[in-house]
């Protein structure tokens, strides 16, 4: 599914990330892109056979793949590309303030999982509340045997709080959740993995195993 020369870039990118080194592999870029491209395709249609608003939500699959160029209005003094590619499906149409399916495509680091990574403020409070008003429901999501089984690290988040949010008791029995900025359930995946034959089906089965976080989430952000 990962072409090996798509690993090959972005390992040359991660030694040499610059724009004269870029410029002169562009061409090995558009093809590690166009990899990317047809990897989304297929995981597109594969994905709303257990999720069908997946389909609808993402009818170009150029656009579910990541730009590898940083903002640098926001990363300055950093390198000016990234050295990894992402491909992030969701069921809403909103890839700012959703919950998404996704590839992260690093050599030597790949995972596939669900969730939201970065949360807006108002959809963080949203997933709060429904947390801490539905908790059995959402330890029956996150604490499943399934998860455990596909995501055994549970959940990653980008940050956590150090004391409860505010509006939340300490001792609240879902404060550990509470606390965190983010929901995301990242399976990691060897660069062999995602070249193997059945390197699909093994993102697929990550991706249904996630659905009911995903979902879960979504549900919440739309109040």
């Amino acid at each position: 599914m990962i072409e090996k020369h798509t690993f090959d870039f972005l390992k040359g990118v991660a030694a040499h990330n610059d724009k004269e080194w870029f410029e002169e592999h562009r061409d090995d870029y558009e093809r590690a892109k166009s990899n990317l491209v047809d990897v989304a395709g297929l995981l597109i249609d594969a994905a709303s056979r257990f999720d069908p608003k997946v389909k609808k939500a993402n009818a170009e699959p150029t656009r579910c793949v990541t730009r590898i160029n940083r903002d640098m209005r926001f990363a300055k003094g950093k390198p000016p590309y990234k050295t990894d590619l992402f491909v992030m499906l969701n069921s809403v149409g909103d890839y700012q303030g959703s919950a998404s399916y996704y590839l992260h495509v690093e050599p030597g680091g790949c995972y596939a999982g669900g969730g939201i990574f970065t949360t807006e403020p108002k959809a963080l409070d949203h997933i709060r509340k429904r947390i801490a008003g539905s908790v059995p429901k959402w330890t029956g999501v996150v604490e499943s045997r399934e998860m455990k089984a596909m995501f055994p690290d549970g959940l990653t988040s980008p940050g956590e709080l150090k004391r409860a949010p505010q509006g939340y008791e300490p001792d609240h029995p879902a404060i550990e959740y509470l606390r965190m900025k983010g929901f995301c359930a990242n399976r990691k995946l060897t660069n062999k993995q995602l070249q193997d034959e059945d390197a699909l089906d093994v993102v697929v089965e990550t991706f249904k195993a996630a659905q009911p976080l995903v979902g879960y989430l979504n549900d919440a952000i739309a109040g």
